[in-house]
């Protein structure tokens, strides 16, 4: 994701159920831009709905894992000059996530490959 600054706005917290994720996900959170160049960091509480938001720092190539289908979410507004530049996904994980699942409101769904660890 690219988030240029300055700019003010930013995404309201949110948990990914609400655009139609599933339980079965991870979240995944990888910033490759330093926060001390633009002051963006990853914020999510801890369980759901407890409304108890925590920065989470993390340093370029740091991963951050989280339960983003349940537990709200969002990043800070990019006031500084500088581009936030990070990378966001998701897996699904083995026993929870439902393979036939479709989001809610789609007419296609991307197409899926298992990997193997």
């Amino acid at each position: 994701r690219l988030q240029p600054g300055p700019a003010w706005a930013n995404v309201k917290a949110h948990h990914d159920a609400e655009y139609g994720h599933q339980n079965g996900e991870l979240n995944f959170w990888l910033p490759l831009t330093d926060y001390s160049k633009n002051g963006i960091h990853l914020w999510c509480e801890s369980e759901y709905n407890v409304g108890d938001y925590q920065k989470i720092p993390a340093k370029p190539a740091e991963v951050i894992s989280f339960h983003g289908s349940s537990c709200r979410h969002y990043v800070n507004a990019n006031v500084s000059p500088h581009t936030r530049v990070s990378l966001d996904f998701r897996v699904g994980v083995q026993g929870f996530f439902d393979p036939k699942w479709m989001m809610k409101g789609t007419t296609d769904d991307h197409g899926r490959k298992e990997f193997e660890l």
